[in-house]
């Protein structure tokens, strides 16, 4: 079948996202597999079937490649639509269980949440530049997040000291459960997790943190 003009522009100005996206995953792949450090542009390209003057039209450079990763594996695991600013009248509880919930939904996502864990256990070994500066930049929404309902369920005098240490806290809450999701459904835990188990989930933990910030049981309606 012949292809119209109409056809053949749709199918040209789509090049450059999907190129862009095969970027992104070559990129999570080869970082995955060999960290910041020990990954190159080249083998990036070469996996991708991309030029490496296409790394440098969308990123910048590696750097920049790898900070794109970063937030999107960030944003795996928490949701960006949670904006604090947006939801600052919501109560701290509605924040918490949707964070929470947000958190835990990788779970079910098995593709690529694994390499997303991979990429954080390099950094989780040695640290690199561009992660530093990742989390230094505010571009991790669930800090954001979380960092909004310390603050309100706190007492006003709770200390920078105290909020930074509760809001560390209360992000990694969910993150075992997704990062350990394998061993925890052998015994001798079984768990299995589905939709329901994550909503049931989802409600103990909220429960549990509310408890903890709030230094009081807390009744969730």
């Amino acid at each position: 079948m012949e292809t119209t003009r109409h056809e053949f522009d749709r199918i040209t100005a789509r090049r450059p996202a999907l190129t862009r996206e095969r970027l992104l995953r070559a990129a999570l792949a080869v970082f995955a597999d060999h960290g910041y450090a020990g990954a190159s542009v080249r083998r990036i390209c070469q996996r991708a079937r991309a030029n490496p003057a296409a790394v440098k039209h969308y990123f910048g450079n590696k750097e920049g490649l790898y900070q794109e990763v970063l937030h999107t594996a960030a944003s795996a695991f928490s949701g960006e639509e949670l904006d604090p600013l947006d939801r600052a009248e919501q109560p701290p509880e509605e924040m918490l269980r949707e964070m929470i919930r947000h958190q835990l939904r990788p779970i079910l996502r098995r593709n690529t949440i694994g390499r997303y864990l991979r990429v954080f256990a390099w950094e989780d070994m040695a640290p690199s530049r561009p992660y530093k500066q990742f989390l230094a930049s505010g571009r991790v929404p669930v800090l954001n997040t979380a960092g909004t309902i310390v603050r309100k369920l706190l007492p006003p005098d709770a200390s920078n000291e105290e909020i930074a240490v509760a809001t560390l806290w209360l992000v990694n809450q969910a993150m075992p459960f997704v990062r350990s999701r394998d061993s925890l459904g052998a015994a001798p835990f079984g768990l299995r997790f589905d939709t329901a188990m994550v909503e049931r989930l989802t409600d103990k933990l909220t429960h549990l943190a509310l408890t903890g910030l709030a230094g009081r049981p807390r009744r969730l309606d």
